[in-house]
């Protein structure tokens, strides 16, 4: 049909538009963090380009039914400010036809959310991953930087060093501050060794001539030591290679009875059912009359918005925890969108009928 070609036009450009600025935005987001995680040596510089691929694959999921929204909000908007609405069903075009047009746009958007979500996102967490365990088993001297606090373990582990030597494989002036939950563990020194990780992943640091500190928060039984020699085992195991839930395939994830499993297994499969909510919701939120204000109308639609994933991620919480079945799980947090959805399709019906009593 002529009016659903050119409706669809009309969201097609301000998608693609939006979804390369936001795309950008994000891109240049995640550069600045991985460049300041690679010159503060948690991360090697050469892979900061791949890692940043990898994070906006992943963030593709959310941008793409974040960005069909708002074009479809904007377009359909821009129609009903123009007059065209009003034309189009003056003509016979009803608000179901538009909805119809919409929704054949949104489920090719959907489609490339489930793949997204169900197959590049796993593999993109598990390259990404595998990435963070190339780059920790190259880690040495080399990534320290003299006289700058470095996060060595992502774990609460804070190394300084006065100066760095790697000719003599070694640092000088040196401070470790390890964070517990009860305790802080602080240790000066005047010379360290980094060794080479083991064949369990996880890699210590060696100190020498040196006070360790043990202080206990909130009370009074801190310990002072002097050693000669004292070994720190950092916890690089507990971030590379405990269970990596989202870089599992999604068939592992369907056969598991773990509640995380199951809710992880459910959010993938639920991610394109929120696009296709989302866009047909923007429809009915795009009413207004010429001379009506958008300010309210987008804040509308934004709440609206905020609606759908805030209960998603509520539900999942709770799925994570066994506080609700497996089934209906997740489909619990589209019932009031789509209730939403049902409510605004028939308003303007039920206001015509209260006009004619």
């Amino acid at each position: 049909m002529i009016i659903e070609r050119y409706i669809t036009s009309e969201i097609v450009r301000p998608f693609a538009a939006g979804l390369a600025i936001l795309a950008t935005v994000f891109i240049a987001f995640s550069a600045a963090v991985k460049l300041s995680e690679a010159a503060s040596g948690e991360i090697a510089a050469h892979v900061v380009a791949q890692l940043i691929f990898l994070s906006t694959l992943i963030a593709m999921e959310v941008l793409v039914p974040t960005t069909l929204f708002l074009a479809i909000l904007f377009s359909i908007g821009r129609l009903y400010r123009d007059s065209e609405m009003a034309a189009l069903s003056a003509a016979g075009v009803s608000e179901a036809s538009v909805l119809r047009a919409v929704g054949k746009l949104a489920l090719l958007c959907a489609i490339a959310v489930a793949l997204l979500s169900v197959f590049a996102r796993p593999w993109a967490y598990a390259r990404t991953y595998a990435l963070e365990q190339q780059t920790i088993s190259r880690f040495d001297l080399s990534n320290i930087r003299a006289g700058t606090f470095t996060d060595v373990g992502n774990g609460g582990y804070v190394l300084y060093a006065r100066e760095v030597d790697v000719e003599a494989d070694e640092m000088r002036g040196v401070f470790l501050q390890v964070e517990r939950e009860q305790r802080s563990q602080v240790i000066s020194a005047e010379r360290a060794r980094i060794h080479a990780m083991d064949q369990e992943g996880s890699r210590s640091v060696e100190f020498f001539d040196g006070h360790a500190y043990l202080l206990e928060r909130g009370g009074t039984r801190d310990i002072d030591m002097r050693f000669n020699s004292f070994l720190v085992r950092l916890p690089e195991e507990e971030r590379i290679s405990k269970f990596r839930r989202k870089a599992v395939a999604t068939g592992t994830l369907r056969d598991s009875d773990q509640p995380k499993d199951i809710a992880e297994y459910q959010w993938r499969l639920t991610t394109p059912l929120a696009t296709l909510v989302l866009a047909l919701l923007a429809v009915p939120l795009s009413r207004a009359s010429p001379r009506q204000s958008r300010t309210g109308i987008f804040a509308v639609a934004v709440a609206v918005y905020l609606l759908v994933f805030s209960l998603s991620g509520v539900v999942r919480n709770a799925l994570e925890n066994g506080d609700i079945p497996p089934f209906p799980g997740l489909l619990l947090a589209y019932v009031p969108p789509v209730a939403l959805l049902v409510l605004l399709m028939l308003m303007p019906g039920l206001r015509r009928r209260g006009w004619r009593r």
